[in-house]
C-alpha cells in the first residue's frame, strides 16, 4: 500500500507516494537476520512494541519521526522507500 505524503519548501509542494509495503517488509526482513524480536526493535526506537509491529505488518504507517528512527537502525537511506517526487509550484 502507498501512501502520498506532502511537504512544502521554498514555496514549493513536493508529493511523494510512500511505499509501505515495501517499507514494513524490509523492517521484517532486517529484524530477522540480525536476530532481534519486535520488542528489541521497538525499544531502540523508542516505540510501543505494538506500533512497531502494526509498522512490520503494514497495517499503519510509521509516523515521520518512526520511520527516521528505524531507517537509521537498519542503515537504509529514506529515499528507497518513495517513488519520485511530483513538484507543483505554489501560486
Amino acid at each position: 500500500m502507498d501512501y502520498l505524503v506532502e511537504c512544502q519548501i521554498w514555496g514549493v509542494t513536493m508529493r511523494n507516494e510512500f511505499n509501505a509495503l515495501k517499507f514494513s517488509l524490509t523492517c521484517k526482513i532486517w529484524r530477522n537476520m540480525n536476530g532481534f524480536t519486535q520488542r528489541d526493535v521497538s525499544t531502540t526506537c523508542n516505540i510501543a512494541t505494538s506500533t512497531y509491529a502494526f509498522i512490520e505488518t503494514g497495517d499503519r504507517p510509521p509516523t515521520m519521526a518512526e520511520f527516521s528512527h528505524l531507517c537509521n537502525l537498519m542503515g537504509f537511506e529514506a529515499a528507497e522507500f518513495f517513488k519520485s517526487p511530483e513538484k507543483t509550484k505554489n501560486g
